[in-house]
């Protein structure tokens, strides 16, 4: 408290002066709250805090805020604070939340076709998940916008490898091994039981305490994302065959998304297109680091298997896509990707 009691006259210019800085320190919060942008996107994420992913969409709500003149902006919840995939899902259908970065087990509930690009061993490289992304965005976009919501842009997860606590450098290795899935993936779920496993479905959340306890102990992720879970720490191989590059994407409540003015709309979809392709690039430069950590740290990396070991990997695609036509996607879809590809399934 403040008292001018018996203060002398030279003194009460700088009581006035710490009088004026402490109410102004008072109103700053006040001001913040004011300087919001009138439209605020809440945006969830289970990236954790300080990952690469939650990087890109800070400096995307920054760019957003100055080319918007402060009028658009993200609001972040990272971490899984707002669950996962599936229980962020529900919040945007009830307007808690708008807007997110889901990977096929998210955006599979909006749009199961979609998942026809996650299915085990359908790109060979970078190259052809590009040409994929790039030719089937508008009949995808057109799809989700059917379903309540907007494509924003897709956006990277990446490649996903097999990490165990025993070797595994073929398909028979795998059996005994108690493999997670992710609860409520079908594909995944399928590709494991085309390998002859029943696997042990739980939430990504869920994950670290399945290994803690042995529940599980073998698991599926890119390189950057065991890392960044510690899941890696638990385990000792990682088999050096991709079992499928995975997709993601960035979606937005459509009921949202219409409510902006236009051009906010149009600079929302350019930014976002633009922050996820430098991403996806940046994704793919710290997986490979990833990888020398991970090796680093003791896990072994073991080769890629050759010659009737990998076709019989790459068998299981033929045994999944088959199995999930006409119940996750129709064959139709599943055939424009194989034009494009110039494969002949």
């Amino acid at each position: 408290m403040i008292c001018f009691c018996k203060v002398k006259p030279f003194e009460m210019p700088l009581l006035l002066s710490l009088l004026l800085i402490f109410l102004f320190l008072m109103l700053i919060p006040t001001q913040s709250k004011a300087l919001e942008p009138q439209y605020l996107i809440k945006f969830a994420t289970v990236a954790p805090e300080g990952s690469t992913w939650v990087r890109q969409m800070e400096a995307l709500d920054k760019d957003l805020r100055t080319k918007s003149n402060g009028r658009l902006g993200f609001r972040i919840y990272a971490g899984g604070i707002a669950g996962d995939e599936l229980d962020t899902l529900k919040k945007i259908r009830i307007g808690q939340i708008h807007c997110t970065g889901f990977s096929g087990v998210g955006f599979g509930q909006i749009l199961p076709m979609v998942r026809v690009l996650d299915l085990p061993f359908l790109f060979n490289d970078y190259n052809e998940v590009g040409l994929v992304h790039s030719r089937m965005r508008p009949f995808f976009a057109d799809q989700f916008r059917k379903n309540g919501f907007e494509l924003l842009a897709w956006s990277e997860v990446g490649d996903v490898y097999l990490f165990s606590k025993k070797p595994v450098s073929n398909i028979a290795d795998l059996s005994g091994c108690k493999v997670w899935v992710w609860a409520g993936d079908p594909i995944a779920k399928e590709t494991f039981a085309a390998m002859g496993i029943n696997p042990i479905p739980l939430a990504i959340t869920d994950v670290t305490t399945g290994i803690n306890t042995g529940m599980i102990d073998t698991v599926y992720a890119p390189p950057l994302g065991a890392l960044a879970l510690q899941w890696y720490t638990s385990m000792k191989y990682m088999l050096q065959l991709p079992i499928v590059h995975s997709t993601g994407a960035v979606l937005i409540a459509r009921k949202y998304f219409d409510s902006l003015p236009s051009e906010l709309s149009t600079l929302l979809s350019k930014e976002t297109e633009r922050a996820m392709a430098e991403l996806t690039v940046e994704l793919r430069k710290q997986n490979d680091e990833a990888i020398k950590v991970i090796r680093e740290s003791g896990v072994t990396i073991t080769p890629a298997p050759t010659g009737d070991s990998l076709r019989e990997f790459k068998d299981i695609h033929d045994k999944v896509a088959k199995k999930l036509e006409g119940t996750i996607y129709p064959r139709d879809v599943l055939d424009m990707i194989y034009r494009l590809l110039k494969k002949n399934q």
